[in-house]
């Protein structure tokens, strides 16, 4: 039976995932801070989930991960690095825990995590790593946020280099506006329109399926790729 880890599995995106990787037969291992979310998702996917409720601001979340991994999800089929959170303040009104603590989700978890599970994945398994459209914008509503999943766009591109010689895929998924509670829980207004996670969670099995490099959800948003340089800040 294959095996994958999803963080952020209790809301949005990474939910979805969490189920629709276990339709697809697989055993999932997921992360997340809402104990009680998790508990809901363990009862409706019954023992294909299993949990693992810890704050990934905390790096020894990530030590406790590796060991669930080692005891019972070796060999590792898919990592899938979702988590992550943004804040609409300006830079300057963040303190330096805010800072701090946002890069460690968004950044810093996805590189150690990956580090961590390696050794446990095998030829020809994937690591996905959620960053954002919005990198090819000014990100000016919530700047810290963008400016972490740069960071991460960027290690994603050598890390996928060095992956490839262990075997392994990596891919990079780019939404656009998707409808979670993300904005809500940013301070930020709530979208008029956006892509159902149901359906950005499908965009990403199929791209992992068909070994791409990369995924825009929807798709038409890789136009920022070329437009973002002559837009306004948008978001």
């Amino acid at each position: 039976m294959r095996s994958a880890v999803v963080t952020g599995a209790s809301s949005g995106i990474g939910r979805e995932l969490a189920r629709l990787l276990c339709k697809q037969g697989f055993r999932v291992l997921g992360v997340g801070r809402d104990v009680g979310a998790l508990e809901e998702l363990r009862a409706e996917l019954g023992g294909a989930f299993e949990l693992i409720a810890c704050d990934l601001r905390g790096l020894g979340c990530v030590g406790n991960i590796a060991s669930r991994v080692a005891a019972s999800y070796s060999p590792l089929d898919m990592l899938v690095n979702n988590a992550g959170y943004g804040s609409a303040k300006k830079l300057v009104e963040m303190t330096a825990e805010e800072v701090s603590s946002m890069t460690v989700v968004n950044f810093v978890v996805p590189l150690v995590l990956t580090r961590e599970l390696l050794p446990y994945m095998r030829s020809g398994s994937t690591v996905v790593n959620v960053v954002t459209a919005g990198i090819h914008i000014l990100m000016t509503r919530a700047p810290l946020y963008g400016a972490t999943k740069i960071a991460l766009h960027y290690a994603s591109e050598a890390l996928r280099r060095e992956l490839r010689e262990k075997g392994v895929h990596l891919l990079e998924v780019f939404p656009g506006v998707v409808k979670t509670r993300f904005h809500e829980r940013a301070g930020l207004r709530a979208p008029m329109r956006g892509v159902p996670p149901e359906q950005a969670a499908k965009a990403i099995l199929d791209a992992v399926a068909k070994g791409k490099k990369k995924v825009y959800i929807p798709w038409y948003i890789g136009f920022l790729r070329l437009l973002g340089p002559y837009l306004p800040a948008l978001y």
